[in-house]
């Protein structure tokens, strides 16, 4: 064989060689990548858990319910719902944060009541922001309640809310923030009494043991149809499509109060890789856009509100720009 002949194979056999290594060298890379691996475990392949910073009787447990059968049936695992109560929520969030990121753990909260809690508690362990946001769902707007024989309009509550102090049920997150932001705008002073969930508050003004309650209008719709509570006011731009027959702050003339808009989401432990956080958020977008969903959610007064990761993320934003604002006002 003559030199040039083994100078060509040689070569050739060189140039193989280097082929098959970058082949093997891609193959690696691909493997080790997020994405690979959450194609390889075939994400999800049992069951997810939802952490819900509350009780079951108030309005968290009651969207995170009504979303579950869905999400079911988008992921095509069980979704199992757990509880976790106290110091409003708090005890909940810290636990969440140092849960393993392989997306089998989502929270389900609201987007006010975690941010006031960053800002304004040392207890406060976690940092919304290195959470992975998956998705929003709803939209929620608070309300004003009382006893049916207490106050037949707001400006019955407010003109004597200017003489003394009303007790107001103080059940913690956004609601608390909401009463804040009514007292500082409109010069009335509250006598707060703390309970543990809306469902508590509710009960306490049903029962004439506390004499208002501001809560999302979710929650005390199906007591305020049964003439048990009177809401006077929502506090939103627009009329509340849960509660058309309560009218808005702005329609009673009183634009002075900053409404407080909240928005209910699902988020992710830190670090859940990006692919995983993809399955997870067309999930909610396809529970969200379920007409069963829908009609569900309309019946028990739940307003859908699909937003995107990219969304959520500029909402968040927004929502630590208003609290910091606002930042005296949060307990």
């Amino acid at each position: 064989m003559s030199a040039f002949m083994r100078s060509n194979r040689t070569s050739t056999m060189l140039k193989l060689l280097l082929f098959r290594g970058l082949i093997a060298l891609c193959l690696c890379l691909w493997l080790s990548s997020p994405l690979a691996a959450a194609e390889q475990m075939r994400f999800p392949n049992r069951a997810v858990k939802v952490m819900v910073p509350a009780g079951a009787g108030g309005s968290l447990g009651q969207e995170s319910r009504a979303i579950a059968p869905y999400l079911e049936k988008q992921l095509g695992v069980p979704i199992v719902l757990e509880y976790v109560t106290g110091a409003e929520g708090m005890i909940a969030y810290n636990k969440f944060y140092r849960e393993k990121p392989d997306g089998y753990s989502l929270l389900c909260f609201n987007l006010t009541s975690a941010l006031s809690l960053e800002l304004t508690r040392e207890q406060a362990k976690y940092k919304l922001k290195d959470l992975a946001l998956v998705a929003g769902q709803n939209i929620k707007t608070h309300v004003l309640v009382v006893h049916p024989e207490k106050w037949k309009t707001f400006e019955e509550f407010l003109k004597e809310a200017k003489q003394r102090n009303v007790s107001l049920a103080a059940t913690g997150g956004s609601a608390d923030l909401q009463g804040r932001l009514l007292e500082s705008s409109t010069g009335i002073k509250f006598n707060w009494v703390p309970y543990a969930s809306a469902a508590e508050g509710m009960a306490a003004v049903a029962g004439k043991h506390v004499e208002a309650l501001l809560t999302f209008a979710i929650t005390p719709r199906p007591m305020i149809q049964a003439g048990r509570l009177r809401g006077l006011a929502v506090f939103s731009p627009k009329p509340e499509p849960t509660l058309p027959d309560v009218p808005t702050y702005k329609a009673l003339g009183h634009e002075e109060i900053p409404p407080l808009m909240v928005y209910g989401i699902f988020a992710a432990p830190p670090g859940t890789p990006a692919p995983v956080v993809k399955v997870l958020e067309k999930a909610v977008k396809n529970a969200c856009a379920d007409r069963e969903f829908n009609k569900m959610a309309e019946k028990i007064g739940l307003v859908v509100d699909y937003r995107s990761t990219a969304e959520l993320i500029k909402l968040t934003a927004q929502n630590y720009e208003l609290l910091t604002k606002y930042r005296q006002f949060l307990k």
